[in-house]
């Protein structure tokens, strides 16, 4: 396996402060996972298999196959195959058995009229090393975001699925019509609808615990900005209810508006979010709560395709970096900022990867069990699947800003 040292990490998860941890960047080494991955869109991490190691599932447009990447090895698995453009996928343990359930949405494209928008849940079939049980809930015209959280606080987790624009919306503006935003509750599975009136395109649900309750809030990020969406009751008499955050990058015209991505950290105690704006923008934007509003603060800005965004503390110093890739083929990197110790300070730029990687997207996670987070990401153009492990160590090397 080919390894390569790099200077940098990347973010979402917090670790716990560790005592002589550097207080800016840290050494990471890189690992391949998957170096023939065509097209790779969307990444994460979970224990496939209950093995308590966390492995690795990656999806692309251009792979027709749903697959797993088995921990340490990176034994490729195929859970299901013939699905063509293959988008976005959420892995829970919604049976309670040890093994996820693994949504998955397929036949993506963004024009409406030729996207079937296929809905799946995959279960295992015994030994999840083999072929997976497909059963397809919905079909939708653009599905696109995917994500599991409990919306009515009953221990049970729903389906949500954002779809990415409006039937009458077309390239290259997308802002002809509104895009929908539904849940499915396990069991029927029968689409819901959470709202009809999101402008232009919706590009990420994040579910987050916004109110400190049982209940799992969503934020959406989209040509609107970036909003909140929280759920009250439960059964037939659930009600949503909104509330703009932020309207993001809205100095442009469409499609350069609102936001592609957020996470939510914490600096010095406090909550922040991070985003990437606007619509496979160029910034990397932190906001800060000012008693009830959020300060917009553009920390970089020189992304070509940015993306998706994740957050971590990443050096053991208590407060979370922030992390976002340029998928774009002329300029694919991972950009990693460190949060400073005042929060009107400078945050401190460091490159993860410079050209072998066009991250479409990057989680983090502990995936050798040493108590520090790694990073996955992977590349679109670049084709391939990688894992860097955080070292620990202060890096040597960096770029200020």
């Amino acid at each position: 396996m080919k390894r390569l040292v790099l200077m940098a990490g990347a973010a979402s998860l917090a670790i716990v402060s560790v005592t002589g941890a550097p207080a800016g960047p840290v050494e990471f080494r890189a690992h391949d996972i998957e170096t023939k991955f065509p097209g790779g869109y969307a990444v994460g991490v979970v224990d496939v298999n209950k093995d308590g190691k966390l492995d690795v599932i990656g999806t692309s447009q251009r792979v027709q196959e749903l697959a797993w990447y088995e921990n340490p090895t990176w034994e490729r698995h195929v859970m299901a195959d013939g699905l063509a453009g293959i988008v976005n996928f959420a892995a829970a343990d919604i049976d309670g058995d040890g093994i996820p359930e693994v949504a998955v949405e397929n036949g993506f494209n963004m024009s409406p009229a030729s996207s079937e928008g296929i809905v799946w849940i995959v279960r295992h079939d015994g030994d999840p090393r083999q072929r997976w049980k497909t059963q397809q809930i919905d079909k939708f015209p653009t599905s696109h975001h995917i994500a599991w959280a409990d919306v009515d606080g009953d221990g049970k987790k729903e389906l949500i699925n954002a779809p990415l624009v409006g039937a009458k919306s077309a390239a290259p503006t997308y802002d002809q019509d509104k895009a929908p935003l539904f849940f499915y509750r396990q069991g029927d599975w029968k689409r819901q609808v959470i709202t009809n009136d999101v402008n232009g395109i919706i590009h990420r649900v994040r579910p987050v615990f916004w109110d400190g309750d049982r209940r799992s809030e969503i934020l959406v990020t989209s040509f609107d900005g970036i909003t909140l969406w929280r759920a009250s009751g439960r059964g037939a008499d659930l009600k949503w209810q909104s509330e703009l955050l932020s309207p993001g990058h809205n100095t442009d015209k469409a499609p350069k508006l609102g936001a592609s991505d957020v996470a939510v950290g914490k600096q010095n105690g406090k909550r922040f979010l991070a985003s990437v704006e606007p619509w496979h923008g160029s910034e990397i934007v932190v906001y800060t709560d000012r008693g009830g509003k959020w300060e917009r603060r553009v920390i970089f800005n020189t992304m070509t395709e940015g993306h998706e965004v994740a957050v971590a503390d990443l050096n053991g110093d208590g407060r979370d970096d922030v992390v976002a890739g340029d998928r774009n083929a002329k300029s694919p990197g991972v950009h990693v900022m460190y949060a400073p110790s005042d929060p009107n300070g400078e945050w401190q730029h460091q490159v993860l990867d410079q050209g072998t990687m066009a991250a479409s997207g990057c989680v983090v996670a502990d995936l050798n069990g040493d108590k520090r987070i790694d990073i996955v990401c992977i590349g679109s153009s670049t084709a391939n699947l990688k894992w860097y492990e955080n070292l620990g160590a202060a890096a040597t090397t960096s770029s200020g800003r």
